[in-house]
């Protein structure tokens, strides 16, 4: 497992779960990886889990956004992503990335 940092970005709402869900184009890959969640502007850090990912988004176990945040996601040694949340259900978000991981990336994240 590795840490990953969230960060808040302050951004517009209004992405639906069923927008996303018809677009997304990866399949996810069921991950362990542990993340740090922080808000812009504040120093509170919440732990989540990342619970899979993609090459386009990942899904996070949190409450602590909604539909539309921007945020940027550090994952272990890469550079930080920025992506947005697409959707928030049972104590978990959607996150979609602004910028597509390569899928040898993402084999590898989920493999930690």
């Amino acid at each position: 497992m590795f840490q990953a940092v969230v960060e808040l970005v302050p951004g517009a709402r209004g992405l639906s779960l069923a927008s996303h869900a018809d677009r997304r184009s990866g399949d996810r890959t069921p991950a362990d990886i542990q993340a740090s969640v922080r808000a812009r502007g504040s120093s509170l850090r919440i732990r989540a889990e990342v619970v899979d990912i993609s090459t386009d988004g990942c899904r996070i176990h949190t409450t602590d956004y909604a539909v539309g945040d921007d945020v940027l996601i550090a994952l272990a040694h890469l550079a930080p992503i920025s992506g947005r949340i697409c959707w928030v259900r049972e104590g978990a978000v959607g996150v979609q990335f602004g910028t597509r991981l390569h899928p040898s990336i993402v084999s590898h994240l989920a493999s930690l």
